[in-house]
């Protein structure tokens, strides 16, 4: 069995040896390295194959809790087998590819249609920008545009967001329109969870996730389980997280999910 990471320790390798094991990872910056161009990203072929390995083990699921949509998560990630949770958790596909929206949403994607419609030439109107409809939310990117060109750029999001009662939050260079409904990843982990059986006794279960978005899911599994192992992957490491985990970088998380796969092997 390989040797667990520095920062597993021996009290935390015991809170991930329960069964059912949850293992939910963030995709952009924890599974992939963050690319210029969301459309650039790629999982490395030698974490495909652990995911593989885990999701063949009795015993574990793995989640994919991802602000990309649900079908463009699981197209990169490109395991069979695996629960996605798409939009930060406004979509969820099930193992055997079906699609579970809230039908509460429904009333808001007009509003969400219409953010698309005012923002387009904003947007295409800033070198290096790109909007994203992912239809229950959409993502302006900024990571290629001028750095003096971002701020005015996130002032014109938030005042089309505030006038449509939409609301507005960050990631990684890149900015999010969502409707005002309480779903964010840190929602759809404690669901995902509940329906996965992983906050019963002997259960085990853990999120790895990169950015602000994430902070949401380990803020709410600490709240709903005190065994949850939450893991922030932070090369510069200098970020504020609620996680309780550091890893530096998506290498880092291979090894990590290699060891959890041998040591269920």
């Amino acid at each position: 069995m390989s040797a667990a990471p520095a920062a597993i320790t021996p009290e935390i390798q015991a809170r991930l040896a329960g069964t059912p094991l949850i293992v939910m990872l963030d995709v952009d910056g924890t599974l992939a390295p963050i690319a210029s161009r969301p459309e650039d990203a790629a999982v490395a072929p030698a974490t495909r194959t652990i995911l593989e390995r885990l999701v063949a083990t009795p015993g574990v699921e793995v989640v994919l809790v991802s602000g990309r949509t649900a079908r463009d998560a699981r197209a990169l990630v490109g395991v069979e087998g695996v629960w996605t949770v798409g939009n930060h958790g406004f979509e969820i596909v099930t193992p055997a590819g079906e699609l579970e929206t809230d039908p509460d949403l429904a009333d808001q994607s007009a509003a969400i249609a219409q953010a698309a419609r005012e923002l387009e030439p904003i947007v295409g109107a800033v070198t290096g920008a790109r909007l994203e409809n992912k239809r229950w939310t959409l993502s302006v990117h900024y990571r290629l545009a001028a750095r003096d060109a971002v701020p005015p750029l996130r002032a014109e999001v938030e005042r089309v967001a505030l006038g449509l009662r939409l609301r507005m939050t960050d990631g990684k260079e890149v900015v999010e329109v969502r409707p005002v409904a309480h779903v964010d990843k840190g929602t759809a982990v404690v669901t995902m969870g509940e329906q996965l059986h992983a906050f019963e006794d002997g259960a085990s279960i853990v999120f790895a996730g990169d950015d602000r978005t994430d902070e949401d899911a380990f803020r709410s599994l600490r709240a709903r389980s005190p065994h949850a192992v939450t893991i922030r992957i932070d090369e510069s490491g200098a970020d504020e997280s609620a996680a309780e985990v550091r890893l530096r970088d998506p290498a880092a998380v291979h090894d990590f999910l290699e060891w959890l796969a041998s040591r269920r092997g």
